[in-house]
Parts: structure tokens; C-alpha cells; sequence
């Protein structure tokens, strides 16, 4: 696996939103954007593939998707998430540029250029209900 590259010091950061705070007003959507697209930009090259716009938004089922034009859709929820985590995604969605589906063909993309995407994907299956569940209107 590459050597995921550190993040410049002006670089988008997520503050952490106080307990009484709307969460969506704590993550400006424009920081969100640049640090998704600045995660697609950093894995793109390893895939030989090229992506159009990134957008952030509030879904409620999917962490990503992938449009057959190459952009790339996120959840604003994953940027809570473990780095490693939110790059897995980022390398799955960037994967579907390659296969837009998930075939063996697909699999073996994303594994072989990240190989934690099996510790990744449990860590979804186990957190994945309660970061949906974050920011929930009541």
C-alpha cells in the first residue's frame, strides 16, 4: 500500500461539534469537499483513473457512489470516521471508475491497492448503524 501522504497544515480540519451543537453546522460542507477531493486526488494516480466533481451529502444508506460520468458522492458522515476508513471509501468509489460493479475483477482492485479494506469494511458493519444514526433528526 502507498504511503498515504500527510496532511498539509492548511489542510481541511473536522472539529469536533460540541454535545448540544447541530452536527451539520460544525462541518462546513466546502471543508468537506476539499477533504474528500483531496483523498480522491492522493489515490486516483494508483488507479490510473481520473474523477469528476465530489459531493458531500446527508445520506442516509450509502457511504459512497460513484457515477457512470466518474463523480464521486459521500456521506458527510464519513469524515467521523477512522482516516482509514474514510480512504478505504474513497479508494472503493474511485475503484468503480475501473469496474462499475463489485465483481471479483472489483474486489481484487480495491484489496489490492488498499489492503486493510477487510479490517475497514468491519469496522463499518460494526459502527456503521450508529454514524448513520449521528446527526439523525429527532
Amino acid at each position: 500500500m502507498p504511503a498515504l501522504a500527510p496532511l498539509a497544515p492548511d489542510a481541511p480540519r473536522i472539529p469536533a461539534p460540541a454535545a448540544d451543537a447541530p452536527v451539520k453546522s460544525s462541518l462546513p460542507e466546502g471543508d468537506l469537499v476539499a477533504l474528500f477531493r483531496a483523498r480522491a486526488e492522493f489515490w486516483a494516480p494508483f488507479l490510473g483513473v481520473s474523477f469528476g466533481r465530489v459531493s458531500v451529502k446527508d445520506q442516509r444508506t450509502l457511504w459512497g457512489s460513484c457515477t457512470r460520468e466518474g463523480n464521486l458522492n459521500f456521506s458527510w458522515r464519513l469524515a467521523l470516521a477512522p482516516d482509514s476508513v474514510l480512504d478505504y471509501l474513497v479508494v472503493h468509489e474511485l475503484s468503480h471508475r475501473a469496474h462499475m460493479n463489485h465483481s471479483r475483477r472489483f474486489w481484487r482492485l480495491v484489496e489490492g491497492l488498499y489492503p486493510t479494506t477487510r479490517q475497514a469494511r468491519a469496522w463499518l458493519n460494526a459502527e456503521g448503524a450508529r454514524l448513520h444514526a449521528f446527526g439523525a433528526e429527532a
